[in-house]
């Protein structure tokens, strides 16, 4: 070991220096001399040791040409050396070349290699090389000196969490030193391993509980915490199962912390995240070991946890753990059931619905907030309308606020609070006074009031409708399991008489241990007294006070005593009250599970209807659309046709009609222009005086047939709105048309026939043979008497007999050319009116096949996977149970006890 640790320092030159003082280079020097006389020379060592003195006064080139001449056994030592010395004169590449070519089988020698090829690597940044190196020192010799923190600082630079854990892991089950797992539990907790498969850290964990159990539970609890709700959860808890069933442990306090990890594990993984069949094979196993590690004081939990689990799952649970819980629970020491337990799984609950797309209405979660106060005693007021229970509740609150009404009145007292408010199953709204409240079982109303009885002892109130012998106890019976205890006024004539003693029965069904306690409108405390007696023969624990309206104090003091919000018990018959409330929750939610199956069947069903009749009505409603728009455009242009024959047949006549105007005196060669003009005076005569008045009347007429034809079709749409609008059950559909389509429509055709007119046309001044040689022959012959007889004749003769379809036709197609265009917008105005009732039942169609869509997506999915919904709702009935489970053996212990 000596000469490896002087090859490792290049210390080897000591050896030729045993008992000299001179210089090593005069020693070696002198030897080196001495060698070269021998018959048989081997300068081998004396070189080696020569090389090293060179190296360590930086003369790197003589110490390389000294090593260089070594052929004996230290030549692998030399080959190394010489790559020191290329490394530190910066010669990298040769330096990795001489590392990697050298071949030992000395141990010591290659980990020296592979520990400058390390740094050498480093240096050059060839990063994955070393890995690869320091990785093979770790393989060929772990124990060797700085090797393992040299990998460790090496992963740790280059964030390699996953080889840094697995170097600890390795080196921790190597070795046994704790601080290989206390570095793994700084890993752990920064969040380095959650990507490992929790079977990696089963070995490890199983030698760490062997040698150290308190660093096991600080290294398993980090373990736990960082795969907490992470992809590798549930695997981590078969893991970890599978340790404590191999391990023996003993349920003494120091293990209270993994029972308390245990705990906390089963209420988070039974809250509805996961399924049952994720479940079963982790759950029982939990449990057993979640028993074997809780001490005495917190046993019952995991006892009444393992009960319940194989109540809902049977034969879940092996036969050993079953009997350890019912030994645990009659045998061990229990701790106190704690509200908050209750409480925070109604919250899962709750979470669980909204989650789900369910409700838990505002009510319970607002009688649950009520549960929630321990301080205050919440005493149901009941009684017979003989029993004059209003009364006696207005008494204490100093006013008439509280009516016999059928909402139940929660009454308190908060300091100088003065309000009214009602609450419905979807909030809280203040009303002003009670003319503003709701009459109805369904809406409840509380009065927060100064009351100095209820304060002082720290009361609440609930006022339900009187009971009468045929009356419904429903109400009642409804808040009793919710009370800390009934408060019975008797009537004062004929006090507990049968009627009032039948009631009490009925209700002593739904009581669940809750107290009941009388009161008699007496100021006589005998016959309180002599009443006690007879009451209890039925009701043995119940107390009667007389009460008279000078005696509050009294009262106070009565109440206090029998609703006493005070001590553990008290906490364990609220839980016990909560308890029963989740219960009825967990039932609603199951029966709403149904419920939602038939609604959704219902709704598909409904839809489909729906549809049929939305298509139905929609291609209905596209006839009328097209008839209308026909109808209307035929209407429009049978009333313009008939004005364009009256023109056609008028205008001829007109024109033929202008020849009286030629005179055999008239100046034939200016005739064509005069009678030109004539002939256009008496068109437009015509067409003003005659053909508007006429065309306007038509389109007026035709205005008002066409507003008669779309109000028939508004009112057609109004009674199917109100079909459709009954099937709704709600003001859904409004179809309304655009009938400012009728207002342009008037406005377009008063602007069209107020500025219609006929431009002045050319009739006799065409380029035409007849009227060439007309005006030809006027301008030639006018000048001449005896011609003007003949032009007359031929003038006259020609304007009688003239064709005049073609100016006709011109005329006409000008004047009627803008109401033809109004003729071809009438299908698109038309297409306008309808619209909007139209987009609308599209829409509408949309919105019921999307409906069908979802609600068959949905009933498919819950059909499927029923288990989705059901199994969160068993896991939360275990955990019912087990809280129920746990008030019934403190209820057991407390009577065993007494």
């Amino acid at each position: 070991m000596t000469n490896d640790k002087q090859l490792i320092h290049k210390s080897y030159f000591e050896r030729f220096m045993e008992d000299r003082t001179e210089q090593p280079v005069q020693v070696l020097g002198e030897l080196h001399f001495e060698e070269q006389a021998k018959e048989v020379i081997d300068l081998s060592y004396i070189r080696y040791a020569q090389g090293e003195i060179y190296f360590h006064n930086k003369d790197y080139e003589t110490a390389i040409f000294k090593w260089e001449n070594i052929s004996n056994e230290l030549e692998p030592w030399a080959r190394k050396n010489i790559a020191d010395s290329y490394y530190a004169l910066g010669h990298l590449s040769a330096a990795e070349d001489i590392y990697t070519g050298i071949k030992s089988d000395s141990k010591t020698l290659k980990m020296e290699v592979a520990l400058e090829l390390f740094s050498l690597y480093l240096l050059r940044e060839k990063i994955e090389l070393a890995y690869k190196v320091i990785k093979k020192a770790l393989d060929l010799d772990p124990d060797y000196p700085n090797v393992t923190d040299l990998a460790r600082s090496f992963y740790e630079d280059q964030q390699d969490w996953k080889m840094a854990a697995e170097l600890a892991v390795n080196e921790g089950l190597r070795t046994e030193e704790p601080e290989w797992f206390e570095l793994l539990d700084e890993y752990v907790q920064a969040g380095y391993t959650k990507s490992f498969d929790p079977e990696f850290f089963y070995q490890p964990l199983i030698s760490l509980y062997r040698k150290n159990q308190k660093l096991f539970q600080r290294v398993t609890a980090s373990l736990w915490d960082s795969y907490r709700n992470g992809e590798f959860y549930l695997s981590w808890l078969k893991t970890v199962n599978t340790i404590f069933l191999n391990v023996e442990v003993q349920p003494f306090e120091s293990w209270s912390k993994m029972s308390d990890i245990h705990q906390n594990t089963y209420l988070s993984i039974i809250n509805g995240t996961y399924l049952v069949k994720e479940l079963e094979d982790i759950v029982p196993v939990l449990l057993s070991n979640w028993q074997k590690l809780a001490n005495q004081s917190k046993a019952l939990f995991a006892a009444t946890a393992v009960l319940a689990w194989n109540e809902i799952f049977p034969a879940s649970m092996d036969a050993e753990s079953l009997k350890r819980a019912e030994t645990l629970i009659f045998d061990s020491e229990h701790d106190s059931v704690r509200f908050d337990y209750s409480l925070d799984l109604f919250k899962s609950l709750v979470a669980w619905a909204e989650n789900n797309h369910l409700e838990v209405g505002y009510q319970s979660k607002w009688l649950v907030s009520e549960l929630a106060d321990l301080n205050t005693s919440h005493v149901l007021v009941s009684g017979t309308p003989e029993g004059e229970k209003t009364a006696l509740i207005n008494r204490i609150l100093g006013e008439n606020l509280v009516t016999e009404t059928r909402s139940p009145v929660f009454v308190r007292s908060e300091g100088d609070l003065a309000e009214m408010n009602q609450i419905t199953d979807t909030g809280t709204e203040k009303r002003s006074d009670q003319s503003e409240l709701i009459d109805s079982p369904d809406v409840w109303t509380e009065v927060k009031w100064p009351a100095e009885l209820l304060e002082d002892n720290r009361l609440a109130l609930l006022h339900t409708a009187e009971i009468s012998r045929n009356s419904d106890i429903a109400q009642t019976a409804e808040f009793l399991p919710l009370s800390d205890g009934m408060l019975f006024v008797l009537d004062r004539n004929t006090p507990f008489n049968e009627q009032e003693l039948e009631i009490l029965r009925q209700l002593q069904e739904y009581a669940l241990n809750t107290p009941f306690h009388f009161i008699l409108n007496t100021a006589e405390w005998r016959a309180a007294e002599d009443l006690q007696g007879t009451i209890h023969q039925f009701f043995p624990q119940s107390q009667v006070f007389a009460f008279s309206s000078g005696n509050m104090k009294g009262l106070g003091e009565f109440l206090s005593t029998v609703f006493s919000a005070r001590g553990a018990k008290h906490e364990e018959k609220r839980t016990a009250k909560l308890l029963h409330y989740i219960r009825r929750t967990l039932t609603d939610l199951l029966n709403k599970r149904v419920q939602t199956e038939n609604h959704l069947v219902e709704t598909v069903k409904w839809n489909e209807d729906i549809l049929v009749r939305l298509n139905g009505f929609m291609n209905h409603l596209r006839d009328v659309e097209q008839e209308k728009a026909a109808a209307i455009t035929a209407s429009y242009r049978e009333a313009t046709a008939e004005m364009k024959r009256d023109l056609k047949l008028e205008l001829p006549k007109i024109l033929r009609g202008c020849s009286a105007h030629i005179k055999e005196d008239s100046d034939f060669s200016q005739l064509h222009i005069t009678l030109n003009r004539k002939m256009n005076e008496e068109i437009g005569t015509y067409v003003h005086d005659n053909l508007i008045p006429k065309l306007q009347t038509a389109l007026r007429e035709w205005l008002v047939r066409t507003n008669e034809e779309l109000n028939e079709s508004q009112g057609y749409l109004n009674e199917m709105s109100t079909s459709f609008n009954g099937l709704y059950g709600e003001e859904k559909m409004k179809l309304v048309c655009d009938f400012k389509v009728l207002e342009d429509w008037k406005r377009d055709l008063n602007r069209m026939t107020s500025r219609a007119d006929v431009e002045e046309q050319n009739i006799l001044l065409r380029f035409k043979p007849t009227e060439f040689l007309l005006k030809s022959a006027g301008k030639l012959f006018a000048a001449l008497p005896q011609n003007k007889s003949m032009l007359y004749t031929q003038y006259k003769k020609y304007v009688e007999s003239k064709n005049y379809e073609e100016i006709t036709a011109e005329i006409s197609k000008k004047f009627f050319l803008e109401f033809d265009l109004f003729e071809k917008a009438l299908k698109s105005d038309i297409v306008i009116f309808y619209q909007d009732p139209i987009l609308y039942v599209d829409e509408t169609i949309r919105e019921s096949e999307t409906s069908i869509s979802s609600s068959k997506a949905a009933l498919e999915k819950m059909k499927s996977n029923p288990e989705i919904y059901y199994d969160p709702l068993r896991l939360f009935e275990v955990r019912l149970l087990q809280s129920e489970f746990m008030v019934k053996a403190n209820e057991e212990s407390a009577y065993i006890i007494g």
